[in-house]
């Protein structure tokens, strides 16, 4: 049977009025595992870094894979997920990074996230960044790299002006009080030949205290501009532990009840060390562990373990103890105690 042109549109219409609304709330549930609705990076300057970071955590009951990440525009750069395949509760993170060397001004963009596991999806999430061209970064960012525990490090940058002569940084601001920053001035010319007006060096310090880990911070240059006064400086780098455990999760092979089994457990340091004390946690009562008094870089500790009871698996975490330090290391040991034969 033929339908009227007429109502053959009404019924077309009616379908993709129905089906339209799938769609959207197809991809609601999407948005939903993204922490970032939009990305606005503000005002910054050419030739910095500007990076942020966007994280899907799952939070369905079933794995969910990121099929493509891709950007709109060549302005805008998306790194690969740390993760594609993510089951219920992980976690991947998405760096968005502006060229800022070679875009200026005024940039509107999207991400774009597609995910084709539990069911396809798209999420876009606008993109925003004013690239200013009259202030340059060498280098874009303070790169400390990777920096052993206690020890500090400081980076020097140079920020170039061209426009008013009377143009200044006011001061710099830092979230991190391990990060500071002491700004020079070394050049203000009226007329200068080469286009610059003013010039500055700026000398970033990270203090001793540092903890381990990832650093990622954002110093803020604030100017006189009246229409756009902070300008942001990525600050990035690693305070590499200086004693490290290099197997801190120990796998017991099965063994019967009342043979003795051992393990190493080794630790390495920057520097000489010792180790004060060791904590079994709940089984304590059958691990046993000889220390050295002396301090050394390369420790080899000798675990034994012998129980006379019980059998079954387990996974115990423990802490090892520097002399002269607080904050202990952790580590764990796991096995399975079997009957033996009678």
């Amino acid at each position: 049977m033929k339908f009227p042109c007429r109502l053959s549109t009404v019924l077309l219409i009616s379908s993709l009025t129905l089906f339209l609304p799938c769609l959207s709330a197809q991809d609601d549930w999407a948005a939903k595992l993204v922490d970032q609705s939009k990305i606005d990076f503000g005002v910054v300057a050419t030739g910095s870094s500007a990076v942020r970071n966007v994280t899907i955590t799952n939070r369905l009951n079933t794995q969910l894979h990121i099929a493509q990440v891709t950007t709109a525009c060549r302005c805008a750069e998306a790194g690969r997920p740390t993760k594609t395949l993510l089951q219920p509760g992980e976690q991947a993170t998405i760096s968005v990074s502006i060229n800022t060397r070679s875009f200026r001004q005024q940039r509107d963009t999207a991400l774009n996230i597609a995910f084709d596991s539990p069911q396809f999806a798209d999420v876009r999430i606008p993109v925003s960044v004013y690239i200013r061209t009259d202030m340059v970064f060498e280098p874009g960012k303070v790169d400390f790299g990777s920096v052993d525990a206690g020890s500090g490090a400081s980076r020097k940058l140079q920020i170039t002006y061209a426009g008013r002569p009377q143009w200044q940084i006011l001061e710099v601001r830092s979230k991190n009080p391990l990060i500071t920053a002491v700004l020079n001035e070394t050049k203000r010319e009226t007329a200068p030949a080469d286009g610059i007006n003013v010039v500055y060096e700026l000398n970033v310090s990270l203090a001793d205290e540092a903890p381990a880990g990832d650093i990622l911070e954002y110093l803020t240059l604030v100017t006189d501009d009246a229409a756009s006064p902070f300008v942001p400086m990525l600050v990035e780098g690693t305070v590499v532990p200086d004693i490290v455990i290099s197997n801190p999760s120990i796998s017991l092979r099965t063994f019967p009840i009342g043979q003795q089994v051992t393990a190493s457990l080794v630790v390495k340091g920057t520097r000489p060390f010792r180790i004060s004390a060791v904590d079994f946690g709940r089984l304590q009562p059958y691990f046993e562990v000889e220390l050295s008094d002396e301090e050394a870089r390369l420790h080899v500790l000798k675990l034994k373990f012998l129980t006379e009871s019980g059998t079954g698996r387990f996974q115990e975490p423990m802490k090892l103890t520097i002399a002269g330090r607080e904050q202990p290391l952790e580590f764990s040991v796991s096995g399975t105690v079997v009957a033996g034969k009678d």
